[in-house]
């Protein structure tokens, strides 16, 4: 009988920490070749549970160099940086996070195209600012 009890206490305690386990699409993909396998985990049954400490949200992040796909990844983290583009040089990095199980399905690209689109608008608003 104790016996039972602790298997069953143990068995619970693995239950309740597994349902509290976000799980991720988690890949890294720094070089071209191992890049469109990393893009292909785009449904949420190929994500896998979180570490303990980066159990808060799901990202996927993308490098474009000089419009070039250069870097992709998918992952766990503990904090949001936000949902957004960086560029220095001709470098840009775009990132999107989301709190639910394999969520981070989307390859991020919609960011630079609209963040782009976004820049583009702004600058003839500037330029009309300035001629009229």
């Amino acid at each position: 009988m104790g016996q039972e009890l602790y298997f069953s206490v143990v068995l619970l305690v693995c239950l309740v920490a597994c349902v509290h386990c976000l799980s991720c699409n988690q890949c890294v993909a720094p070089i071209p070749d191992s890049m469109a396998g990393c893009q292909a985990m785009n449904t949420s049954s190929t994500a896998t549970n979180c570490s303990a400490n980066l159990n808060e949200y799901c990202f996927t992040a993308r490098v474009e160099t000089a419009g070039i796909l250069t870097g992709f990844s998918r992952g766990c983290m503990a904090t949001s940086l936000g949902n957004g583009c960086v560029s220095i040089a001709a470098v840009t990095t775009c990132r999107t996070f989301c709190t639910t199980d394999g969520c981070n399905t989307d390859n991020a690209a919609h960011i630079i195209y609209s963040s782009v689109v976004l820049l583009v608008l702004a600058g003839i608003a500037a330029l009309l600012a300035v001629y009229h």
